[in-house]
């Protein structure tokens, strides 16, 4: 997620600080401005309200943890040692991980992938738009991309 010299991760390290000081001193405000985010759409839509419940339920300090473990996670040095075929499914759209990411995955794994960039929005398109994300699916799990 962190930008680096040659890669575009979408967030310098200023942003994410700021987005964990959001989150452990408001947990609840920050949940009700990143959901929408997040998901793609606005708090009156049932996927924001569900993904948002699912938040909720998670203690605050836990899902710092998490969102401090997930962002500050790097594992562009071993995508090298991945070798199963992989599809990669990316929205045009997506809060937290920007279009360059999947083209980045896609040249450094170490096996044979596909990428297919969706028209969605949101981190999490199966919630906001599952009528694009599962024709892509099944498209995808009929499509054997091995060598």
């Amino acid at each position: 997620y962190l930008n680096d010299v040659d890669y575009y991760g979408g967030f310098e390290q200023e942003e994410l600080d700021q987005l964990f000081n959001a989150m452990h001193a408001n947990f609840k405000a920050w949940v009700s401005g990143f959901a929408p985010l997040a998901v793609g759409g606005d708090m009156d839509s049932v996927a924001v309200q569900e993904f948002s419940r699912t938040l909720f339920n998670i203690r605050p300090d836990i899902a710092l943890s998490v969102a401090r473990t997930i962002f500050q996670s790097d594992v562009r040095p071993i995508l090298s040692r991945v070798t199963v075929p992989c599809h990669i499914i990316q929205s045009t759209k997506d809060l937290a991980v920007p279009v360059a990411v999947s083209e980045y995955l896609h040249t450094h794994l170490g096996g044979d992938s596909i990428v297919e960039v969706m028209p969605s929005d949101g981190h999490l398109p199966q919630l906001s738009c599952p009528e694009i994300v599962i024709p892509v699916l099944l498209r995808h799990i009929h499509h054997d991309i091995a060598t």
